[in-house]
């Protein structure tokens, strides 16, 4: 087991010593992470969860019912997580309810030091020898209708397949619009309004059966103002985290078009992504925006480093704030910039095909490659 395997949350001294006590014996004392909060806990899975089997211990008794259900949504986002739910208390309700949130064991605080070795015997056994696909997720959070956060969308994943050779998927959660299908010219019945309203399981089978084809190894999951089907219907969030890992099955880029989206979604959103990028023109409506997300993605654990703020329709004259002005007001280091180019823009969306199609050789191609460079150095450089 790699360091941060074993996730501890607990503010309770003796509890953090009996733990210690059984993975000292396994020789896995470095293996620990100590958690004060399901915060605290959501931020080390960020950093370090990527298709791999962590082990977590929740102390629930500061608050079980709360507790329980908020391990209920960070169990559908990281289905590879072993959970272990601690409490002083053991009764039939408590232990159910931590089945039915995905616990794979329940131990009473004043038997760990007699079961838990036991117990971590059992889930290393079922440790998988072979992992299938596991794609990386981005989403795209615009700071205002208009900005192009669906340009650079569907750029970037173009730009991306063109890269690496492997397949990508943009879902697009615009539900008054549609813009990513309008750009592409896509059509199909349905979309991802019938996936998150699923009463039964979600799988990788069901994704591709639905996802509507742009080009060999670019598809879409059409918004409900898009999907024929799907108009009018409301989106239930409640299915998107398990929506988000069938498609990791499929797909090695998942690229997630979140617009006007609640913040508690945005909050999971932003969790399961490795990198999230804050879409903005530099307006000073636009500057003030991406600074008030920054900081509450920050403040609800999102590491900074999988934060990415990006000006978009980037000017050398003109009305607009410039660059070092933006990242001053944003309070940043790096403001990632793609040019206005709006001949080339528009050639792009009346043809609807991406940059690298109708303006190979463009700069403004050449800013959606730097962009799609540097979130794989990003990724391969291990900040995400």
């Amino acid at each position: 087991m790699k360091s941060a395997d074993v996730l501890l949350v607990t503010q309770e001294d003796q509890t953090i010593a009996a733990v210690r006590s059984v993975l000292e014996s396994r020789a896995l004392a470095d293996a620990a992470n100590v958690c004060g909060t399901i915060m605290d806990l959501r931020t080390e899975l960020s950093r370090t969860a990527n298709g791999h089997s962590n082990i977590a211990m929740i102390d629930i008794d500061q608050d079980p019912e709360r507790m329980l259900s908020e391990l209920s949504k960070i169990t559908l986002m990281y289905p590879h997580l072993w959970l272990i739910v601690l409490s002083k208390e053991f009764n039939e309700r408590r232990v159910l309810h931590a089945m039915q949130v995905g616990a794979r064991h329940f131990l009473r605080k004043n038997a760990i030091e007699a079961e838990l070795d036991q117990v971590l015997e059992h889930l290393l056994a079922q440790r998988p020898t072979a992992t299938t696909r596991s794609g990386t997720i981005l989403s795209i959070f615009p700071c205002s209708g208009g900005c192009g956060a669906t340009t650079v969308a569907i750029n970037l994943a173009n730009e991306l397949r063109l890269a690496v050779a492997k397949r990508v998927l943009i879902v697009d959660l615009d539900t008054q619009y549609g813009t990513t299908a309008s750009y592409l010219g896509l059509k199909g019945r349905y979309g991802i309004g019938h996936i998150l309203g699923r009463q039964g399981s979600i799988d990788r089978h069901l994704i591709e059966s639905t996802a509507a084809t742009y080009c060999e190894g670019f598809d879409v999951l059409l918004s409900p103002a898009a999907a024929e089907a799907d108009r009018g219907v409301s989106l239930n969030y409640g299915n998107l985290p398990a929506t988000l890992e069938a498609c990791r099955e499929s797909y090695d880029y998942i690229l997630v078009d979140a617009p006007r989206v609640p913040r508690e979604v945005m909050t999971d959103l932003a969790s399961v992504s490795r990198m999230n990028l804050i879409v903005l023109q530099l307006t000073v409506r636009d500057v003030a925006f991406a600074g008030s997300l920054i900081a509450f993605l920050v403040d609800r654990g999102i590491p900074r480093e999988r934060i990415l703020p990006l000006a978009n329709r980037v000017r050398r004259r003109g009305p607009l704030l410039r660059i070092e002005d933006g990242q001053r007001a944003i309070g940043v280091h790096t403001l990632h910039p793609i040019r206005s180019d709006w001949a080339k823009a528009v050639r792009s969306v009346n043809r609807g095909q991406p940059l690298a199609d109708v303006a190979n050789r463009s700069r403004l191609r050449r800013d959606y490659q730097r962009l799609a460079d540097a979130i794989q150095r990003c990724m391969s450089n291990g900040s995400s």
